[in-house]
């Protein structure tokens, strides 16, 4: 089947309001009928080794997909977190994205980390440091250089990259490649409530809801309050996205906290705009990445 030449209406407008049409199809559904447009198209890597176990915890087996690049290792290590609201996505619906990642020279780890409403909060959140405690022991064995390890995500996977390094989880992490994500997440709710059944204590799938309101601004549901120590981080958001203002807020912290950052925000595109990949921001957005990590010695 032959992508596409340019984005889906109905995907399209999804990515523009985040919110799913009466009488449409649920957002899960949507993602699946345009996998091939998302997905297809990928560049070649040196090779993909799916399922890679990291540890099983809860009923659930973590482990990783590693997307190894061409040319001589070591290379610069990814730790990456798909989006999908906590509540669906894989590292099979993220595979062009990190594609396209290690076609740059990155050794990508994407994770399989548990997902709501299964799995809620914290478990999400534990799969990530468990996933970083594998790359620095592991990450060598796969062409990965642990002493170049990176944290990336995109949309609810930027919030748990941002968390882990709220926390801690992450404090040996050189970079942050967080794109378009949700720093508070009782702020953005709202803007979510199609994704994550409403936007109460009683309805939304991702936290307890016995402890919705105890968790109004813990860093591991809203990171930007704690960036003191952030690596050099690089924030992307699309110009129409109806989360900007996360990633605008998510700047600002930074700024006070004098952490080295960049904010890009892509002219013109919604939401999860790398995974649109007959725009000319998506090229332009893994180049921001790449260049980014450039500067600051990561490639």
């Amino acid at each position: 089947m032959t992508a596409p030449a340019s984005v889906p209406p109905a995907l399209l407008e999804f990515q523009t309001t985040l919110r799913v049409p009466r009488g449409g199809e649920p957002p899960v559904a949507l993602f699946r009928s345009f996998d091939e447009y998302t997905n297809g198209g990928a560049p070649e890597v040196a090779e993909v080794r799916t399922g890679v176990p990291i540890r099983e915890s809860g009923g659930w087996r973590l482990g990783v997909d590693v997307h190894v690049p061409f040319g001589e290792p070591p290379f610069p290590t990814v730790v990456y977190l798909h989006g999908g609201g906590w509540v669906m996505g894989s590292p099979s619906t993220h595979r062009r994205l990190s594609a396209e990642l290690a076609s740059r020279g990155l050794l990508v780890a994407s994770v399989d980390y548990r997902r709501a409403p299964k799995h809620r909060f914290p478990g999400a959140v534990e799969d990530v440091a468990a996933a970083l405690d594998w790359a620095r022991a592991h990450a060598a064995e796969h062409g990965g250089d642990p002493d170049r390890l990176i944290i990336g995500g995109d949309s609810a996977g930027a919030n748990l990259a941002a968390a882990a390094l709220a926390t801690g989880a992450g404090a040996d992490v050189r970079a942050a490649l967080l794109f378009y994500g949700i720093y508070d997440y009782h702020r953005a709710l709202p803007i979510l409530s199609d994704l994550l059944g409403g936007a109460d204590a009683a309805s939304q799938l991702y936290l307890p809801p016995e402890e919705f309101d105890a968790l109004r601004g813990d860093p591991r549901c809203a990171p930007e309050r704690q960036v003191i120590g952030f690596p050099p981080t690089l924030l992307s958001v699309g110009e129409l996205d109806p989360l900007r203002g996360e990633s605008e807020s998510m700047a600002a912290r930074l700024a006070v906290a004098g952490v080295p950052h960049q904010l890009h925000v892509a002219a013109g595109v919604p939401h999860a705009y790398l995974q649109l990949p007959t725009l000319p921001a998506h090229d332009e957005g893994f180049s921001v990445a790449t260049s980014f990590l450039g500067r600051h010695g990561l490639l």
